[in-house]
């Protein structure tokens, strides 16, 4: 992924619409890349800014950054659990394809 790909997507991972695949995809970007990251953490971070403001009568400090690491630690869990139910899904369809044919094999000797 290049850095104006990452950029556009910036908005997008903060609103948490990106696919599993883009997420991934992303999210080793910004790892990697110390200039993304820090827009990312911009735009986070005014975010973040934003809805303590929009929240009235809060007046909490926020570490900002803190949030913002734990939102990736989040990202990343939420890749792994779509991975792993995606392998599992597969290997049950892949079960299920060997018992039918298994099935079908049994039946078509049975006849013959």
């Amino acid at each position: 992924m290049d850095c104006s790909t990452a950029e556009s997507m910036v908005n997008r991972y903060i609103d948490h619409t990106l696919s599993v695949n883009e997420l991934e995809s992303f999210l080793e970007h910004v790892e990697e890349c110390s200039s993304c990251y820090d827009e990312l953490e911009t735009y986070f971070i005014v975010h973040k800014a934003m809805e303590q403001l929009d929240e009235n009568g809060k007046d909490q400090i926020l570490d900002f950054r803190e949030l913002l690491e734990e939102d990736i630690r989040k990202s990343r869990r939420y890749i792994l659990k779509k991975k792993f139910f995606r392998t599992v899904f597969g290997v049950v369809i892949c079960i299920l394809a060997a018992g039918l044919a298994g099935f079908l094999f049994y039946a078509v000797t049975q006849l013959l």
